[in-house]
């Protein structure tokens, strides 16, 4: 059984065939109040920051209990509830993911 080689010449693209472009996912959760009809967007990489915030504040705690002096010098990071409507404050939020092609 013969293996064929691939000529370099024959894989030259013509001035017909275009390159396919490589599209990326980006995906999104949309979330809508129940309330008060308010419509916002974040992705993974906000719900990763707000997890990262609390976890911080969870060990600055820890360090408290413990009688740490250094604890009093690490500032609170801020973490907002992305389960809770940034306008009127209710927790009735519906969400749906969504996936845009960049």
């Amino acid at each position: 059984m013969e293996t064929k080689k691939s000529d370099p010449k024959n894989d030259v693209q013509t001035a017909d065939e275009k390159p396919k472009k490589k599209t990326r996912q980006v995906t999104e959760t949309k979330s809508t109040c129940n309330a008060c009809g308010n419509i916002w967007f974040y992705g993974k990489a906000d719900s990763m920051e707000q997890f990262s915030n609390a976890s911080s504040n969870c060990g600055k705690g820890m360090m408290c209990c413990t009688c740490s002096p250094c604890a009093l010098f690490i500032p609170d990071k801020k973490i907002t509830d992305l389960n809770k409507c940034p306008k009127c404050g209710s927790r009735a939020v519906s969400k749906e993911k969504i996936t845009h092609d960049v």
